[in-house]
This record gives C-alpha cells, structure tokens and sequence, in this order.
C-alpha cells in the first residue's frame, strides 16, 4: 500500500512540474505537493491503527492503552504539522501573492477558500480533527493513570486482605508497629507524589489560563483586524484566524482547563485523606510501641527468671553427671580385673564425653530460654547449618583433626599419663581431645599436636614398659665372673619390696652385646610397669657402679696413646 501511494505522489508531483497551471506559482504548488503527503501519511497511519489487528485484542489493558496513545500522539503530529503548512506558510503566501498580482486575486480568493471552507485541506476542519485527537490523547492517558491506580489498589486489597488473614494469628507487636511504619512510609509516598501532582496541576492551571486569555485576545485581535482592513483578502484572512482560535478556545483549551480543575479537587480531596490515615497511623504506632514497652519491660523480668533457672539447672545437671561420672571412674580405679592403661583411657572418654553432655545442656538452655520469650530461634538454626556447611567445605582440616582424635581414641592408641613420642615430639600425655593432643616434655615445654597433622605415635607406656640398660668392662676383666655379677645383682633388685611391684618379670642380663674400642658391653633388659622403666633403669645402674667398685671390676673410659714418630738429630 506504501509503495503505491508513493508512485502516485511520484506520478503527482511529476505532472505537477511537467504541466503546471498557468496562474498558480511553483512555490505554491510544493506547498500544496507537501500538504497532501501529509494527508496521505495521515491515511496510511489510519491504515495502521492498533485496534485493526487481532494482535491488539490479546494484549493487556494497560499495552493497549500505550499502542494507542502512541499511535494517536503520531496523528496528532502529522495533523500539527499540516496545520502549521497552512497557517504559516500558504496564508502568508497567498497574502503576498494578492498584493503582487491583482489580475489574479478572484483565482486567489477562490484558493484561499479551499483552506478556509469545508474542504478536506480546510484549516477549521483540521483544527476541529486536532481538538479531538488532543482530548483523546488526555482522556487515555487519564485512562491509563486510573488503570494503573486500580492496579495498584487491587495490589493493596490483596496485601489488606492478607494482613487480616494473618491478624487472625497471634502477631508480635514489633510485627505490627513494622507493617504500619511500612504503611505510613506508603502513604507519606503517595502523599508527596500527589503534593507534586497537585503543584503540577496548578501549574498548568495557570498556563491554560493564561493560554486562554491569550487566545481571547488574539480572537479580539484577529476581529478587530478584520474590521479595519480595507483589503478583502485581508479581512478574510483574520476572520479566519479568528475562527480557528475559536475552535481551539472551545474546542480544545477550555475542556482541558475544566479537565485540569477537576483533576485539582481530586488531588485535594486524596491530600486530605491521605492525611488524616497518615494521623491514624501514627497514633496507632505510639499506642503499640507503649504496649511493646510495658511488654519489653515484662518480658526483661521474665528472661531474666528464665535464664536464671536455666543456669543452676544447667550447672546442676552438670554437676550430677560429673559425679555420677566420678563414682565410675573411681570404681574402675579400685577393680583389679581392668588394666591401668584401659583405667587411663576411660578417663579419657570420660572427660571428652562430660565435655559434650556440657556444649549440649548448654544449647538446649539457650535454646529452652529462646522458646519461652518467643523468639523465633529458626533462623539461628539455619544460620548453624549454614556455618556447619561452610565447615564442612572450608575447614577440612579441622574435620580431618576431630575424625583422627575420634580413631585415635577408639583404637586406644594413648592415653592420659602416657609418654609418647609423637612426630619428633616427645612427653607426658597431658590432655586428649577430638582435635588436639597436648605433651608436656621432660622440661616442661607444652607440645601442642593437631591429630590430623599426626603420622607417627610411638607410645612408650602402653601396657608395659622395658628399661635398656648398656655397661661396659674392661677386656681384662672375666667376663664370666662379670655375667654373674650382673644376674645376682638383677635379682636382688627383683627380690628387692621397694622395687619388685614395678617389675612384671626378673631382670635379664644378656650377656656381651658387643666389643667396643676400650671395652666389652653387656646388655641388660628390665619388663617394667609402664612409665616406670626409667627409675629401673637409674636403679640397676646405681647397683651395677657400687658393685663393681666393690668387686674391683674396671668401668674402662677410651684413651688414646699418642707416638711421636718425627726423626731427630743424634745427640752431641
């Protein structure tokens, strides 16, 4: 349809230029020419409504309303500009052309005529088509507004109807006063936003206003011009302009004003009522937060009697299962069917599993206070999990530590008491946890070990220990004689009541171990008690120095003779 209309305006213009009318200048003819282009866009665009497609139908009130609005704001455009064409370039035209060409003034007036008459390029009629496409335009942008209001206040009954439905339930107060503060903070929105909306309509209430005096007096203008000119052309030209503006005037900017006016009291009357709820709710905040006052200050008194009770029945229980706790430990103690070492590690487990019954009453204290006060504790949930869960991914290390002490307890690879030696690190066991092990060493320095960082565990005390003990003679000492010696002193040591209940068995010397450099050593092995080798060890050591210095047996040390080999001169 486009590329037809276009190759008519071509064929159109083509004639117009080939053949042109005698009287009517070139000027005058593109003017005309561009005219009627702009009708025919006006056409095609009437072509092209939204409303002639099925498409339009499917789409939402408020689409329709934009494609409409659109489309109509495009006419209305088109139309200003056709109107524009006329008024300021063909009237002025025409005007200087009758001055200059008298001989054709009669075809003038005619022409004039085509764009102040009935015509489809009359002036008046255009007006009278930008009047109504202007109103509309206002009507369904006020359209839109009032459906976009109605949305948004079905969105507020809903919201209401969902507020009383939860109001059936026992709703904190904190909870309300916030629903109202969000209300009022609504309301002091729409409160500003229609300040605004009023200022601006009162704005435009003084532009149209003004807008209409200056029409009146450009249609008194235009009158009295037609009036006193002496040029009949002249006289019609004005009589025209004043028409036009009457159109305009009443057609198009008092509606508006009356429209603009109306939409003031609207405004106001909003105003007001947003007002007094804005009031309403204000009062109802300071009569809710002087009941969560008088509430806080009952519920201060009673968290307090909560938490109270909550501690001395926390460290009762706690104290119940640490002597409950004791008295079995203290029966393992005193049975002679378990093995120290299984005595050692129960007190063990017992210290770690008292340590846990701890952390638990203590969580579920909090947790029995939380309840009681009404605080919701969900989210304190989810918060552990969520940190649990962070734990898990980033803190392998310490899961790592805990499943490790776990085994390590379990496998009853130490215990409390035992000398380990661990990675280098060796001391008594003073403390075993799910992540760490802490060793006291001989010099007092605390070894702190991560279970999960723990290769090697070399537990010197566990269920027995041996004491390893080396001497050397001299190689003219018989080392039978010396043999017998070291046996009769093993078992006086073993006969002997200080020390026989450290020893499970009779010291065994094993004869010569090896030859030195400066001596012959023997070896001797004591099966002790666990943690009891060392004091062996000093013991036999002890007996061994006096015996042989009784005995005149030689303890030799290494010595070295030096010969000098350097020749020297022979004496004088």
């Amino acid at each position: 349809m486009k590329k037809m209309q276009t190759i008519f305006l071509g064929l159109l213009l083509t004639g117009v230029i080939l053949f042109p009318q005698s009287w009517i200048p070139m000027e005058l003819q593109k003017m005309e020419l561009k005219l009627r282009e702009l009708k025919a866009q006006v056409l095609t665009l009437d072509e092209y409504a939204p409303n002639k497609f099925p498409e339009f139908e499917e789409l939402e009130r408020t689409n329709q309303l934009i494609e409409r609005i659109d489309f109509n704001k495009r006419k209305f455009n088109l139309l200003i500009d056709r109107y524009n064409l006329i008024e300021d370039q063909i009237f002025p035209f025409l005007l200087k052309y009758f001055q200059e060409h008298p001989e054709h003034q009669n075809r003038i007036m005619s022409k004039f005529g085509q764009f102040s008459g009935d015509g489809e390029n009359s002036i008046l009629l255009i007006q009278k088509e930008i009047n109504h496409i202007a109103l509309l335009i206002n009507r369904l942008e006020n359209e839109q507004e009032r459906v976009r209001a109605l949305a948004r206040a079905n969105e507020i009954a809903k919201e209401k109807k969902e507020t009383a439905q939860r109001s059936e339930q026992v709703i904190d107060i904190s909870i309300r006063i916030k629903r109202l503060e969000e209300k009022q903070a609504i309301l002091s929105s729409d409160l500003e936003s229609e300040t605004k909306k009023l200022a601006g309509l009162g704005n435009r209430q003084k532009e149209q206003e003004a807008k209409i005096e200056e029409k009146t007096a450009e249609i008194r203008e235009s009158k009295i011009k037609s009036k006193l000119s002496k040029n009949a052309f002249e006289q019609l030209l004005h009589r025209t302009a004043a028409q036009v503006r009457e159109i305009r005037l009443n057609g198009l900017e008092i509606p508006r004003l009356n429209t603009t006016r109306t939409f003031i009291y609207l405004s106001e009357n909003r105003i007001e009522t947003f007002k007094q709820k804005s009031q309403d709710i204000k009062r109802e905040i300071t009569s809710l937060k002087k009941q969560r006052q008088n509430d806080f200050q009952k519920k201060i008194l009673k968290g307090i009697i909560i938490i109270i009770i909550a501690f001395f029945l926390v460290v009762l229980l706690i104290r119940i299962f640490r002597q409950m706790g004791k008295r079995i430990i203290k029966r393992i103690d005193l049975s002679a069917v378990i093995s120290a070492h299984r005595k050692q590690r129960y007190q063990t487990l017992f210290s770690i599993i008292l340590s846990i019954i701890k952390i638990t009453l203590w969580v579920l204290a909090v947790l029995w206070v939380l309840g009681e006060l009404n605080i919701d504790y969900a989210p304190f949930l989810l918060a552990a999990g969520g940190v649990s869960l962070a734990i898990g991914f980033g803190a392998q290390s310490l899961v790592k530590d805990i499943v490790a002490g776990f085994f390590m307890l379990m496998e009853e690879q130490l215990a409390l008491g035992d000398v380990a030696e661990i990675d280098g690190k060796s001391g008594s066991v003073e403390n075993i946890s799910l992540r760490t092990i802490r060793l006291r060493s001989l010099n007092g320095t605390l070894h702190i070990i991560r279970n999960g960082s723990i290769t090697n565990v070399s537990n010197l005390t566990h269920q027995w220990s041996r004491a390893v003990i080396e001497v050397g003679v001299s190689y003219d000492e018989n080392s039978e004689n010396v043999l017998s010696v070291l046996k009769q002193i093993c078992h006086d040591i073993y006969e002997d009541r200080e020390w026989h209940p450290l020893l499970i068995e009779e010291p065994v010397p094993q004869g010569i171990l090896s030859f030195g450099d400066s001596s012959i050593n023997f070896r001797i092995l004591a099966k002790t008690v666990p943690g009891k080798q060392w004091g062996i060890d000093r013991e036999i050591k002890t007996r061994i120095k006096k015996t042989f210095d009784q005995k005149g047996i030689e303890i030799p040390f290494p010595f070295t003779n030096i010969i000098d080999r350097t020749k020297r001169p022979p004496n004088p």
